[in-house]
C-alpha cells in the first residue's frame, strides 16, 4: 500500500511526509521553561519520565526528553493500534459477519444441510452498540435476516466456522487475577456482547439468598449461586468465576436486601458463546437447528458456493471509538489481530505484532528498535514504545487524508468533554483543547495526543511515566494535565 498521504492544504512538498518525520529535529529557539518546571516536580523523583512534543502539521520536534527510551505504554498502545488499523484497513474497510446455508433451501424454506457461522473478528456485536445504531441483539438480528431470507427450519447443524482468526484467546502475558474481568475478556474470530455474560444479582428477590439470573439471551449456561444477604444495608460485594468445563458459572459474594447488581463474566470459549446465543435467537425465531451446535473452523471454506442467508457488515468507526474513548481492551485486541489477518499473517498476537511494526516503519516512518507489542490493548506489561514513536504516528495520522485523520481524531477523548478526559482540564481555557488517550497499568501512567493552543497551533505530544508505585497515579495525572496546559500556554 501508499505511504500515509497527506491532504494537500496541509502537507509539506509532496512525498515528503516520510523524511519528515524521521528527521525531525529539536528546535532550542522555543519556550520548553513550562516544561521543564513540571518535569522538576519533587512526584517524579525516582520515575522514569519520557516526553515528546512535535508540531503536528510541520513534525517540527519542538521538545524531548528520553524520546528513544522503551517504556511501559499502558493504554496509550490503544492509540498506535486505532491508527494502524485505520491506515492500514482504510477508512472504509468493513467486518463481516455471515450465515450460510451448505445447501439451497426448499420451497417450504427448509435448509437440508448445515448453516455455517463465520466471523471476521467483529468485536462491535454487542448490544451497546447494536442499541445506538437502533438494531435489536446482534444474535436475535442475525436470526431475523435468515428468516427475512426464508430460512425455515436447519436439518444440519449450526457449525462455528473461527479460522479467520486464531485460538489463542487470551494472551498468556495477562495476569491471571485480570482474567475474571470483562477488560480482559478473549479476542475470536466469532465474538459477541464483547464475550461476556451479562448477569443479575437481585436483592429485591429471594427468600434465603438473593436472586441470580443470566440477562443474555443465550443456551447452555447455568449458575451457582453462592450469594448471601449482607446483614446490614449498602453492602455490595459480587463478583463470579469464569464458566467451568461444564459451562456452569459460580457467583459469590454479599449483597444488601434491596440492592441490584448488573455485572459480566468474560466465558471460556467465545465462539461456543456466540453459537449458543444464535441458537437461541433462532429458536425465538421459531428455526429449529436439529443437529444442534458444532465447531468446524474452516467450514466456510469447505462449501464455496454456499449460499449467504445472511450477512451484518460493520464499520471501524464503533471499534475504534471504543478502544480510545472508553478504553476498551476487547476493541483494540480484535483490530490487532485483524491487522496480523488482513496483512497476509497469521491472525495471531505475533501477527498484529509484525503488522503494526511494519505500519510503523513503512508508513508512518519511524525508529521501532526497542519497540515490543505483545497486544494491542496495552494490557500486558511486557509491551515497549517510545515517545518518538508515538508522537511520529500522531503527526503522520495528523497528515493523512481526510477520511482517515477525521476517524483517528473523532475516536479521542476531548479534555472536560467526554472520554477518559471529562473531568480533567474542564476549566477555561484548556476544555476541549485537549484529545488524547490516557493509559495506567501497575507502574505505568500515560497520555497521548493532541494539544489545539492558544495561539492556533496543533501539536503532538506523548508523556509516558513508568516506575510508580501504588498510589502515585493521581499525582501523574495531575503533572500530565499540568503538561498540557504548559503546551497550551507557551507555544
Amino acid at each position: 500500500m501508499a505511504p500515509l498521504s497527506p491532504t494537500a492544504s496541509r502537507a509539506p512538498r509532496p512525498g515528503a511526509l516520510l523524511c519528515l518525520v524521521a528527521a525531525l529535529t529539536m528546535c532550542a529557539s522555543l519556550r520548553p521553561q513550562g516544561i521543564e518546571g513540571v518535569l522538576a516536580r519533587p512526584s517524579l523523583r525516582g520515575l522514569t519520565v519520557a516526553v515528546a512534543v512535535a508540531d503536528a502539521e510541520t513534525g517540527e520536534r519542538l521538545f524531548g526528553r528520553n524520546i528513544d527510551r522503551p517504556m511501559v505504554p499502558a493504554s496509550n498502545l490503544k492509540l498506535l493500534t486505532t491508527a494502524g488499523a485505520i491506515a492500514e484497513l482504510g477508512a472504509d474497510w468493513r467486518f463481516t459477519t455471515r450465515l450460510l446455508g451448505t445447501a439451497p433451501l426448499d420451497a417450504d424454506g427448509i435448509l437440508h444441510g448445515d448453516l455455517v457461522l463465520w466471523g471476521s473478528g467483529d468485536p462491535s456485536m454487542r448490544r451497546d452498540v447494536f442499541d445506538a445504531v437502533g438494531l435489536p441483539d446482534p444474535a436475535v438480528h442475525l436470526a431475523r435476516l435468515a428468516q427475512r431470507a426464508g430460512l425455515r427450519r436447519v436439518d444440519g447443524a449450526l457449525l462455528l466456522d473461527e479460522a479467520y482468526l486464531d485460538r489463542e484467546v487470551l494472551h498468556p502475558d495477562w495476569e491471571p487475577s485480570d482474567l475474571t474481568n470483562d477488560y480482559a475478556a478473549p479476542i475470536s474470530a466469532l465474538s459477541i456482547h464483547a464475550n461476556c455474560l451479562d448477569l443479575l444479582v437481585d436483592g429485591n428477590r429471594g427468600s434465603t439468598s438473593p436472586a441470580l439470573r443470566i440477562e443474555t439471551l443465550v443456551d447452555g449456561y447455568q449458575l451457582r449461586n453462592e450469594v448471601d444477604f449482607a446483614p446490614r444495608p449498602n453492602v455490595l460485594s459480587v463478583g463470579a468465576l469464569r464458566p467451568d468445563a461444564g459451562s456452569r458459572v459460580t457467583v459469590r459474594g454479599r449483597i444488601s436486601r434491596g440492592e441490584r447488581f448488573p455485572f459480566r463474566v468474560p466465558v471460556v470459549d467465545p465462539p461456543l458463546f456466540f453459537g449458543r446465543c444464535l441458537s437461541a435467537a433462532l429458536r425465538q425465531a421459531d428455526i429449529p437447528v436439529e443437529g444442534g451446535v458444532q465447531r468446524e473452523s474452516g467450514a466456510a471454506s469447505l462449501h464455496p458456493g454456499a449460499e449467504v442467508l445472511a450477512e451484518h457488515l460493520a464499520s471501524l468507526e464503533w471499534p475504534v471509538t471504543l478502544a480510545n474513548k472508553q478504553s476498551d481492551n476487547s476493541m483494540a485486541d480484535h483490530l490487532f489481530k485483524v491487522l496480523g489477518a488482513e496483512r497476509g499473517d497469521r491472525g495471531s498476537f505475533a501477527g498484529g505484532e509484525r503488522a503494526m511494526l511494519s505500519f510503523l516503519r513503512d508508513r508512518v516512518g519511524t525508529s521501532t528498535d526497542g519497540i515490543v507489542l505483545r497486544d494491542g490493548s496495552g494490557l500486558s506489561a511486557k509491551n515497549r514504545i517510545t515517545t518518538r514513536v508515538m508522537v511520529d504516528t500522531l503527526v503522520a495520522m495528523q497528515l493523512t487524508n481526510e477520511a482517515e485523520r477525521g476517524m483517528f481524531l473523532r475516536s479521542l477523548p476531548v479534555s472536560g468533554v467526554d472520554g477518559s478526559l471529562e473531568q480533567r482540564l474542564s476549566e477555561a481555557p484548556y476544555r476541549g483543547a485537549v484529545r488524547a488517550k490516557t493509559g495506567w497499568i501497575t507502574g505505568a501512567s500515560a497520555l497521548s495526543g493532541f494539544v489545539h493552543t492558544a495561539t492556533g497551533r496543533v501539536l503532538a505530544f506523548s508523556v509516558l511515566i513508568n516506575g510508580l508505585r501504588p498510589g502515585q497515579n493521581k499525582a501523574m495525572k495531575a503533572v500530565q494535565d499540568d503538561l498540557c496546559r504548559a503546551l497550551y500556554d507557551n507555544w
